[in-house]
């Protein structure tokens, strides 16, 4: 296999592994990275990502990944 082929493959499967860890895990990211950005001196109303945006950006992720591997089997055969 070639190089490149390899490292696209493995840039896919970290594509779907991470966006499923961002769609399954994405209330308790949320969650965490507010009371992070509350816990500093001053900062009460500080905001953090909503859970909707992990799962949009886990969303691409997974579809990015399907994508190279899609491309990777229409190509092999």
């Amino acid at each position: 296999m070639e190089p490149g082929l390899i490292f696209a493959l493995a840039w896919a499967v970290l594509a779907l592994v991470g966006g499923a860890v961002l769609v399954v895990r994405r209330r308790w990211l949320a969650d965490a990275i507010t009371a992070e950005r509350r816990a500093g001196a001053g900062r009460a109303g500080a905001r953090g990502a909503s859970p909707t945006t992990f799962l949009a950006v886990g969303l691409v992720f997974v579809a990015m990944g399907m994508f190279i591997i899609g491309w990777w089997v229409s190509t092999a055969f």
